[in-house]
C-alpha cells in the first residue's frame, strides 16, 4: 500500500512529512553551524522512534515520552492528533534554522547528559591560562596558601596534558604575579615549546623606568602585552600610567585589564581609557568582570557595553564563566550564560571576542574539556566563520600572533 504523506512547518522553522500507516516515529535533520564538532550538526540518519501500537509493549511510561517528544517536535496539533486516532506515523523532518549544539544535541537526542562537542577550527588558541610554583623559594604572591584547589604547582606538563587532547593547538600565558622577576620565571618554564606561543606579563604600570623593563622584556618575541594588575587599584587617569600605557601601544603591544568585580564602573574606566589611548589594543578579561547569575543584565550595564564596544581598539576575552558565576561550581549549561553571551556577541561582533579558559582556576567547577565544550555550545551557533575568529583569529590580531 502507498502510504499517505503529509508535509507541514511547525514556527520553529522545522519541516516534515508525514508518512502513515508505519508504528514509528523516525526523525533526519540538518542545520548549518560550523562544521563537525564545532555546530555543524549533520543529523541524517538520527532515529528516534516512537512505537505507540501495544504490541510493542510500549506501557504508560513509553506513552509519555512519546507525547513528550511530539510536543517539542511537533507542536499541540500534532500530539492531540496522534492521541485521537491512535495512529503510529513515520516522520521525516529537515532543520532550516542553524541551531545551538547545546541545545539541539540535547533536544534531538533526547539525552540531556551528553557531553557537548569540542569545537573543530584550524587553530585553538587559549589566551588566558596562569603557570605557578607555590614551593619556589620566594613563594607566589597568588593564589593563597589557603585555596586548597589552586594553591599547587600548576605548570606546563600538567596544562599540555590536559589541553592537547581538548584540541588546544597554542597558549597565552597571562601574568599570575606582579613581581618583575616572575616574567622572565614563566618565560624561562616554556623555553623551546612552541606549545606556548606567548605571554602578557606584569609591569607596574606607575614605575618610571616602564619603557626600559619594556624594551628588555620585548626581545623575548612570546612577551606580547602586559596586564594592568596591582596589589592596589590602578588610576587609570594618573599621569604616569598614560604615559607608560603610550610606551606600551608604541612598542605594538598590548594592555589586558582585569574588571572583576568593578560592575558597571569597571566597564566605565575602560570605556574611558580606551578614548585616551584609540591605538593601543586593550582586551578586557573575564566577560568584562561581569557576575554572572543567569539572569538578563541590567540596562545599566548594557549601555556601558555598548559604550565600550563603540572603541575598536577594545577586545572581549570570553574567559573565566565558571569563576564568574554567583552559583559555585558553576553550572555547565550553556543556556545559563546566554544572558551574558548574546549582548557582547550583540555589542563587539564575532570580530572582537576571544577564547581564553583561566586555567586552573576552572577546576573548581569541572574539568579543562567541559569548559571548551561550553563555550563552543554558545559559539557554534553563530557559524563556521565565527568559531574560527573566536577561538584564533581575533586572538592572532589583539595580541599579534604570527598565525595563518
Amino acid at each position: 500500500m502507498t502510504p499517505e504523506v503529509i508535509t507541514r512547518n511547525n514556527p520553529q522553522g522545522l519541516s516534515y512529512s508525514v508518512q502513515k500507516p508505519k508504528r514509528q516515529f523516525f526523525f533526519t535533520g540538518n542545520s548549518n553551524g560550523c562544521g563537525p564538532g564545532c555546530g555543524q550538526l549533520n543529523c541524517t540518519g538520527l532515529v528516534l522512534w516512537v512505537v505507540t501500537g501495544s504490541k510493542h509493549g510500549r506501557g504508560m511510561r513509553g506513552h509519555v515520552i512519546d507525547f513528550i517528544r511530539m510536543l517539542l517536535f511537533h507542536g499541540i496539533v500534532e500530539m492531540i492528533r496522534t492521541l485521537f486516532t491512535w495512529r503510529p506515523v513515520l516522520l521525516m523532518a529537515t532543520m532550516t534554522a542553524s541551531l545551538g549544539t547545546g541545545v539541539l544535541s540535547g533536544v534531538l537526542r533526547g539525552d540531556e547528559g551528553k557531553e557537548l562537542p569540542l569545537p573543530t577550527v584550524k587553530h585553538l588558541i587559549d589566551t588566558h591560562i596562569h603557570l605557578y610554583d607555590p614551593n619556589r623559594p620566594d613563594g607566589i604572591p597568588w593564589p593563597p596558601a589557603d585555596d586548597k584547589v589552586l594553591y599547587k604547582p600548576h605548570l606546563p606538563a600538567e596544562f599540555s596534558g590536559l589541553a592537547k587532547p581538548a584540541g588546544v593547538t597554542g597558549v597565552v600565558i597571562v601574568e599570575a604575579s606582579d613581581r618583575l622577576p616572575d616574567n622572565r620565571w614563566v618565560l624561562d618554564q616554556v623555553k623551546g615549546d612552541p606549545f606556548y606561543v606567548a605571554l602578557v606579563g606584569n609591569i607596574d604600570p606607575y614605575r618610571k623606568d616602564f619603557a626600559k623593563q619594556l624594551k628588555r622584556l620585548k626581545k623575548d618575541s612570546r612577551f606580547v602585552g602586559i596586564r594592568a594588575r596591582n596589589s592596589d587599584p590602578i588610576d587609570y587617569n594618573d599621569p604616569q600610567v598614560l604615559k607608560n600605557f603610550r610606551a606600551l601601544q608604541k612598542a605594538g603591544l598590548s594592555l589586558d585589564i582585569l574588571a572583576n568585580g568593578k560592575g558597571v564602573e569597571g566597564v566605565r574606566e575602560v570605556d574611558v581609557l580606551a578614548g585616551k589611548i584609540p591605538d593601543i589594543r586593550i582586551v578586557v578579561d573575564h566577560v568584562l568582570g561581569y557576575d554572572i547569575d543567569g539572569n538578563p543584565p541590567s540596562k545599566e550595564w548594557l549601555d556601558a557595553v555598548a559604550s565600550l564596544a563603540r572603541h575598536e581598539n577594545v577586545y572581549c576575552k570570553v574567559s573565566g564563566l565558571y569563576q564568574r558565576c554567583t552559583q559555585q561550581p558553576a553550572p555547565h549549561d550553556p543556556e545559563h550564560y546566554r544572558t551574558v553571551l548574546e549582548p557582547l556577541f550583540e555589542a563587539f561582533g564575532p570580530d572582537r571576542l576571544i577564547y581564553g579558559s583561566n586555567w586552573p582556576c576552572t577546576k573548581k567547577s569541572g574539568d579543562y574539556a567541559s569548559f571548551v565544550k561550553l563555550v563552543n555550545a554558545f559559539f557554534a551557533e553563530k557559524g563556521q566563520d565565527a568559531c574560527e575568529k573566536y577561538f584564533w583569529k581575533n586572538a592572532a590580531v589583539a595580541y599579534g600572533l604570527p598565525l595563518k
